[in-house]
């Protein structure tokens, strides 16, 4: 959605810029679709099962390390019944455990198996060598230029 408004140097984005901009945008949701698409078959491949917020939940778990219920809500930006619910799906699949927090009787720590652990490895792995294949035709001058917009786009 393109919204009319002025650009940051005041003048409104129109004509050729506009144009411009649109394709950008549509280029940004082909990407956040194959995300999303990604995002669900690496779910199944971890489980059948799995719904993509599942597999994003014990990605965060993995990479946080064992953590409180509320603090991994926070991260994820999950409500604590959706919360709940993933922490129960992912404890039937044997994916995460959950213990008592010892500073605080009423909360609990949850640590992601060493099977979660060895399994989104092995997936993170694969993600890593397929990215680098899809760029490695690419000059390095269009990696560097890729690079530095992306950044000044997200500095803006």
């Amino acid at each position: 959605m393109t919204l009319d408004r002025p650009s940051p140097a005041g003048s409104p984005v129109g004509g050729a810029a506009g144009a411009e901009a649109d394709r950008l945008e549509q280029q940004f949701g082909l990407l956040f679709d194959a995300y999303r698409q990604r995002l669900r078959q690496r779910a199944t491949e971890i489980d059948p099962s799995l719904q993509p917020s599942g597999y994003r939940t014990i990605v965060t778990l993995i990479n946080l390390g064992p953590t409180g219920a509320t603090h991994l809500a926070d991260v994820l930006g999950f409500d604590k019944s959706v919360l709940s619910r993933q922490l129960h799906q992912l404890e039937l699949l044997e994916l995460v455990t959950r213990e008592q927090d010892p500073a605080d009787r009423r909360a609990v720590i949850i640590h992601a198996t060493p099977v979660a652990v060895a399994r989104v490895e092995a997936l993170k792995t694969l993600e890593r060598d397929e990215f680098r294949d899809r760029l490695s035709q690419w000059e390095a001058s269009e990696l560097s230029d890729l690079i530095r917009l992306l950044a000044k786009l997200n500095e803006a």
